[in-house]
């Protein structure tokens, strides 16, 4: 059987997105063009994790999907979001949706 990788990182784009929402992390104001051109990992100097989450992963990582690539991978999210994250005890959701998405990654470099 075929596994449509598309499909499972699409899912898993929208439940990202709505585990942002739901934890209170989702930002109505966009950050600066100045703070969107960083160029360093995650946008650490210029942005929070949940912004560079909303405004420069998942946007990128749409993309990718819409050009029908696989996005870059393996990917090892996850443990930054966790340091990100520890003591927000609201962002279980969202840590469990970037650790699939690490597993989607991981698995669909190998095929």
């Amino acid at each position: 059987m075929q596994i449509d990788w598309f499909a499972k990182y699409s899912e898993n784009f929208d439940l990202i997105e709505s585990a942002l929402k739901e934890s209170g992390l989702w930002s109505i104001l966009p950050p600066s063009d100045e703070a969107l051109e960083s160029t360093m990992p995650f946008a650490v100097d210029t942005m929070s994790f949940e912004n560079w989450l909303q405004f420069i992963f998942l946007p990128k990582m749409r993309q990718s999907i819409a050009t029908h690539q696989l996005p870059p991978g393996p990917a090892q999210i996850y443990p930054i979001a966790e340091e990100a994250f520890k003591e927000n005890k609201n962002a279980k959701v969202l840590l469990d949706a970037l650790r699939k998405f690490d597993e989607i990654s991981h698995l669909s470099h190998l095929h």
